[in-house]
């Protein structure tokens, strides 16, 4: 079985730019102790997942096992350099992830036991770069990695670059805006036409001189009610295909104009899936 996979990347919050959506095909057996699995995650090229300084990226990624069913799974990521720029991650412990248990337990052999049929998992990741001016690649090893049942640990790895971004420049360094303002939730999996609240924390909502701004810096557009206020509703978009929506708040005790920068500002992620079973949005 050879999974297909897909990759979306999108810039700096700060910079709304159409996201970049690949799909490519990978799969890799893996064999230990008598389990068998094997799995793949998305690159932008077949043969890495490539992102420049200060940009972000979701990272989709399965692993199967053929013989015994995975019980968990998880990325990392192991910079190849000591000054490699600061890499975050959302959801690497999987929080979110899909799981399909194969119902044919693998037969037994002479020299190995039958196995209970194994599972296939798949969970995204967004990858952020730190904002900051770089002169060459950073090299990184991305790994997804899940348990089964009999305790053997399953892996897949691809190697992750971030490059030097020639607009480093124009981008408002992220750590001006370090004041402790975060968006609840960060990041969410999303049915289109599902309803979602995004609410500002962090700062002190109750009070009356805070100014707001929220608005779509990448994805398709669709209404925000209370685009004004600390907490903003809306209704996903119908797509057919999976999307990506990058929602920014800003903040500021002042008027936000584009002459006057907020003092606060934030993102959050957000997934349209269609293929997700759940019937609403689920946080992770």
């Amino acid at each position: 079985m050879s999974p297909v996979f897909a990759l979306n990347k999108w810039p700096h919050a700060l910079r709304a730019t159409s996201a970049v959506s690949v799909a490519v095909s990978a799969a890799i057996m893996l064999l230990g102790c008598g389990g068998e699995g094997g799995g793949g995650i998305s690159a932008n090229n077949g043969s890495q997942v490539l992102l420049k300084a200060g940009e972000s990226t979701v990272v989709a990624g399965t692993l199967e096992s053929v013989k015994y069913r995975l019980t968990s799974i998880s990325w990392s990521v192991l910079p190849l350099a000591a000054n490699n720029p600061v890499l975050s991650l959302s959801n690497e412990n999987c929080a979110v992830a899909e799981k399909s248990d194969m119902l044919t337990p693998t037969p037994g052999t002479n020299s190995s036991p039958a196995g209970s049929g194994g599972s296939t998992w798949g969970c995204n990741l967004v990858v952020s770069a730190e904002a900051k001016m770089i002169t060459a690649d950073a090299d990184y090893e991305l790994v997804l990695a899940g348990v089964n049942e009999v305790g053997q640990r399953v892996t897949y790895k691809r190697a992750l670059r971030v490059q030097p971004n020639p607009d480093i420049n124009t981008l408002v360094p992220v750590t001006g805006y370090l004041k402790g303002m975060t968006i609840q939730p960060v990041a969410s999996v999303c049915k289109p036409g599902a309803a979602l609240s995004l609410q500002a924390q962090g700062i002190d909502t109750s009070n009356p001189t805070f100014n707001y701004r929220w608005r779509i810096v990448q994805g398709p557009e669709v209404v925000l009610a209370g685009a004004d206020k600390p907490t903003v509703g809306l209704i996903l978009p119908q797509v057919s295909v999976s999307t990506i929506m990058v929602i920014q708040l800003e903040a500021s005790t002042t008027a936000i104009t584009p002459e006057n920068t907020a003092v606060y500002m934030t993102q959050a992620v957000v997934h349209v899936n269609p293929t997700t079973e759940e019937p609403t949005c689920t946080a992770y």
